[in-house]
């Protein structure tokens, strides 16, 4: 019976290995600023801060588009933004940016501790969840500072494009 309970240990151990690498290659986080949609989870700021513009697949809140969106030629069109708006968006993003990346450095020091974990470590329940909860705790950090910068941004909208963001956030899901 303790040898099943380990091996099934060790698969969700695996098993969530892999998803927090599958949700490192897509942009990780909220769905929304970095990578993903910024209402599928993190809200994918990882696009703007890492480069990459891969869905995001985690649940959240749904506010924002993927990456950078304010930059994006249709969606400038879409919504009517103006120059003055765009800019405000930069400086939000930019003011946010260190954080933003150093939640993001936490959270895959956090992963890479649960990927590397000892053949010994990983045989202890209680360190396995240790540093599952770890992994966890830096994930909804960094999905809490996405929110954060992504209400910050829709705050630079005017009330009648914040209705077309949020139809533009419900037609991508």
């Amino acid at each position: 019976m303790r040898q099943f309970r380990t091996t099934r240990l060790m698969v969700l151990a695996g098993a969530l290995s892999c998803a927090a690498a599958a949700h490192s290659q897509h942009g990780g986080g909220m769905g929304g600023m970095g990578g993903g949609r910024m209402g599928g989870g993190i809200g994918n700021m990882n696009r703007g801060l890492r480069g990459n513009n891969a869905s995001n697949p985690s649940p959240g809140a749904h506010l924002g588009l993927s990456g950078r969106w304010w930059d994006e030629r249709k969606t400038i069109k879409s919504l009517n933004l103006r120059d003055d708006q765009k800019q405000r968006m930069d400086e939000v993003f930019a003011s946010n940016k260190g954080s933003l990346v150093t939640l993001l450095g936490n959270l895959k020091h956090e992963e890479n501790a649960l990927s590397s974990m000892s053949k010994q470590d990983r045989q202890d329940e209680t360190k396995v969840f240790a540093a599952i909860n770890r992994v966890e705790t830096a994930r909804g950090e960094l999905a809490k500072e996405i929110a954060h910068v992504q209400l910050q941004i829709r705050q630079q909208l005017d009330p009648d494009q914040v209705i077309k963001l949020d139809a533009a956030i419900a037609s991508q899901q």
